[in-house]
C-alpha cells in the first residue's frame, strides 16, 4: 500500500464511480483500475461491489476507508507543519467544546488567539461531548473540552479544572438569598435538565444515584439558552455551572446556590487522540485555552479548582 494507492481508493469510494474517480484525478480509468485491482490483491480482500450503476464498499472498504482518511488527513497535517518554519505560529485547529463550557469560554478564548496569534485559524464545534470524544478519536477534531475522563481511556489528557454544579431557580424562589442548598432538598423540585445523553446529566445522575435520591424531571431540553429561560420565566429549576448562568446571576435573571452535601462537581480535561502528533499551532491553543480558563475562575466568571498537570 502507498499514499497514491489510498488517495484513489478513497476517490472510488467517494465517488461511487470509477469513470467519474478517473476525471476527478485527471487519470485514465484503466489506470485507476488497475491500481484498485493492485490494492485488493495485496490485502487479499474484495473492497468494492460492482454493478452497471456503479460501485459501493464492501465491509473490508468501509474498514479501509476510515484508516485511510485519518492517514491521508495526518500525511497532509505533517507536511503543513513542516512547512511552518516562521516564528509566528499558524495553522488550523479544531477544538470541540460541550455548550456548558463553550458558553463562557469560546469569547474570551477567541479574543486571545485574534490578539496573541493571528495566524491560527481556530475553529471551535459546539456539540455534547459523548459526539466530541468520538470526533477526536476519529482525526476530525485535534482536540475537546471532555468531563470525568478515565486516565485509562485512548486520550492524551491535560487537567483543567474540577467544577462544582449550581442548583439555579427564578428570584424570588426558596432559595433565593440563600448560598448553598443541601442536595436531599433537590428531591421534590421539579427539574429542567439536559437530556440522558449529555455530559452534564451524566455528573447529575453520578451524584444523585450516589445519594439514592430520587430527582423530578419535569423537561429534558439540551439548549442550554432554553433551559435557562424556563428557569428566569419560573417553568422549573434546573443544575448547571456557573460559567453557564453567571451572567443572568449579575443580571438578576436568575439566581444560583451552591449544592452541598455532597457537592455535585465533574473533573474538567482537555483531551486529544493519544499517540497522534499535535501541530505547534494545537499545542499552543492548549497551553492557551488553560491559562484563559484559568484566568476565568481568578474572575470569577467560572467556579472550580485549577487542576494543573501535564499538558498535550
Amino acid at each position: 500500500m502507498d499514499v497514491r494507492q489510498l488517495r484513489y481508493f478513497l476517490s472510488v469510494a467517494r465517488c461511487g464511480s470509477f469513470s467519474r474517480a478517473a476525471i476527478e484525478l485527471n487519470i485514465a480509468q484503466p489506470a485507476l483500475s488497475h491500481h484498485v485491482a493492485n490494492l485488493e490483491a495485496e490485502l487479499g480482500v474484495k473492497l468494492f461491489e460492482r454493478s452497471t450503476k456503479g460501485v459501493t464498499a464492501t465491509e473490508c472498504g468501509e474498514t479501509l476507508m476510515r484508516h485511510s482518511e485519518k492517514i491521508l488527513r495526518q500525511m497532509a497535517k505533517a507536511a503543513l507543519d513542516v512547512k511552518i518554519t516562521s516564528a509566528q505560529p499558524s495553522g488550523a485547529v479544531s477544538i470541540g467544546l460541550p455548550t456548558s463550557i463553550s458558553l463562557g469560554l469560546t469569547v474570551p478564548l477567541l479574543h486571545e488567539v485574534e490578539a496573541r496569534y493571528p495566524a491560527i485559524d481556530l475553529k471551535i464545534v459546539e456539540n455534547h461531548s459523548g459526539y466530541l470524544s468520538e470526533w477526536v478519536l476519529a482525526g476530525r477534531l485535534d482536540m475537546a473540552v471532555l468531563f470525568d475522563i478515565d486516565p485509562a481511556s485512548p486520550f492524551d489528557l491535560r487537567p483543567l479544572m474540577e467544577e462544582q454544579l449550581y442548583f439555579v431557580a427564578a428570584p424570588g424562589s426558596f432559595v433565593d438569598g440563600r448560598d448553598s442548598i443541601e442536595l436531599r432538598e433537590i428531591g421534590g423540585t421539579p427539574l429542567v435538565l439536559t437530556g440522558a445523553s449529555h455530559g452534564l446529566r451524566h455528573a447529575i445522575n453520578r451524584h444523585t444515584d450516589g445519594a439514592a435520591l430520587d430527582i423530578n424531571v419535569k423537561t429534558e431540553i439540551d439548549s442550554l439558552v432554553a433551559i435557562k429561560q424556563l428557569v428566569a420565566s419560573g417553568y422549573g429549576n434546573s443544575i448547571l455551572p456557573w460559567g453557564a448562568i453567571q451572567q443572568e446571576c449579575a443580571a438578576g435573571l436568575l439566581c444560583g446556590v451552591r449544592i452541598e452535601k455532597p457537592k455535585i462537581e465533574r473533573k474538567v480535561y482537555l483531551a486529544a487522540a493519544r499517540g497522534w502528533p499535535h501541530s505547534r499551532a494545537s499545542e499552543i491553543i492548549s497551553m492557551l485555552l488553560a491559562e484563559v480558563m484559568g484566568r476565568l475562575i481568578a474572575d470569577d466568571r467560572m467556579r472550580g479548582v485549577p487542576l494543573g498537570g501535564a499538558g498535550l
